[in-house]
């Protein structure tokens, strides 16, 4: 019989595959619950782990509705230590939802500038937006009405009313399922079974600490690549853990990266910018970003540029390369030439003025919020035509790219 090898938090094991692997791909235990003891212990050693080791994050100090809702909503698919200096930013911007209702759209997506996945930002605006025409600025208090606020799944209402107001809900995130997973000794599960064990495993007197702690533990302990077994409060009800040759489980195969090239037109005249409006369909976000065209395969970039500028200018400027940029934006790995061209005045009319616009350079910069077209601006800074300088990102502004 072949033998399967298996990595768990760094040591290997070796087990038959017909005791082993076919378990997890076939597991009988799946459909057996817990008993009521099992649940009871785990509950009462998760809360008191969490009382100990719980981290002392700024919407757990002050579990506002509307702060817990700022977090879950920015914590989407992003790490808590990549959020918490955004948050903050944000919530001295944006202190309540009568502040975030009358922001405007450009005015939000500048305070998320770096965050990625900006449809969340814009989200955030119209479920504010929302709140005060339907409440007056009252938010939302049961799980129905949280859940009908755009941007908000199954997840993220059932955080909000768990942890905003005390009350039961489940929640299953990448953290909760991958407890679970382990717990049950599975390797996969359709949906509503992670649903079904949360609900199942959920303390009723306690769902705010009981939901973060699980939460945490995924976060902290349960980890993707190197599971800490020895420190877990659930080791002894754990079956990946106290199961000779049972691996800690993968619940999820890894989504496959796609490569996109694309030639970003930096345009230039006489201290002004050459911006391009975003249309709802790109993937790069922001409202106002760099002229791009995306580039064919083996295409040469400055042959792209200039097929790109002949349809936004009345002119044919002359471009040099300035580098590259790399950036990633949720399953796309971006790979960015920048060609420059300074042209010298008067500035050159604009075909389509609809879709493209001179600005000036300082505003020019101050209105691109994605990191992927600061990164651009600030390898473009220095490099220019015939000796001329190029502005680049002004000095003043810091900008933190993440």
């Amino acid at each position: 019989m072949a033998r399967e090898f298996l990595s768990v938090g760094g040591a290997f094991f070796a087990f038959m595959e017909s005791d082993g692997l076919e378990s997890m791909r076939n597991p009988a235990h799946m459909n057996r619950p817990w008993d009521r003891a099992s649940v009871r212990t785990l509950r009462k050693r998760l809360l008191a782990w969490y009382r100990r080791h719980g981290r002392a994050l700024p919407w757990r100090t002050d579990p506002s509705p509307y702060r817990v809702w700022i977090a879950e909503v920015m914590l989407q698919q992003t790490r808590v230590r990549t959020v918490l200096p955004y948050y903050e930013r944000f919530l001295r911007r944006f202190p309540n939802v009568e502040a975030l209702a009358d922001s405007s759209e450009s005015d939000v997506l500048e305070m998320w500038a770096g965050l990625g996945y900006y449809r969340r930002a814009r989200s955030l605006r119209r479920a504010a937006r929302k709140i005060m025409a339907d409440s007056g600025g009252r938010f939302p208090c049961t799980l129905e009405e949280i859940a009908r606020l755009p941007g908000v799944g199954r997840y993220t209402a059932g955080a909000i009313h768990s942890i905003a107001f005390d009350r039961p809900a489940p929640v299953v995130d990448g953290n909760v399922r991958r407890v679970i997973s382990r717990a049950r000794g599975i390797a996969r599960a359709p949906e509503k079974f992670y649903w079904s064990e949360a609900r199942a495993w959920l303390a009723r007197r306690r769902p705010a600490d009981f939901n973060q702690a699980l939460m945490e533990l995924g976060a902290l302990v349960c980890t993707p690549s190197r599971p800490q077994c020895m420190t877990c409060p659930l080791r002894h009800l754990c079956r990946s853990a106290s199961e000779i040759g049972k691996p800690a489980p993968k619940t999820h195969s890894k989504r496959v990266t796609e490569l996109v090239e694309l030639a970003i037109l930096i345009l230039q005249c006489d201290g002004s910018l050459v911006l391009e409006r975003q249309t709802a369909t790109s993937f790069i976000p922001g409202t106002w970003g760099l002229p791009v065209s995306l580039m064919r395969k083996s295409a040469n970039p400055l042959t792209t540029a200039k097929r790109a500028a002949h349809s936004i200018l009345d002119a044919t400027p002359e471009f040099i390369r300035a580098g590259a940029v790399r950036h990633t934006i949720t399953h796309r790995q971006i790979l960015g030439h920048l060609v420059l061209a300074e042209i010298p005045p008067p500035r050159p009319p604009i075909k389509d003025k609809e879709r493209y616009s001179w600005k000036n350079r300082t505003d020019g910069v101050r209105k691109l919020t994605s990191s992927f077209f600061l990164k651009a601006m600030g390898k473009s800074r220095g490099k220019g035509t015939k000796g001329q300088v190029t502005f680049g990102i002004p000095a003043m502004r810091a900008i933190r790219v993440m």
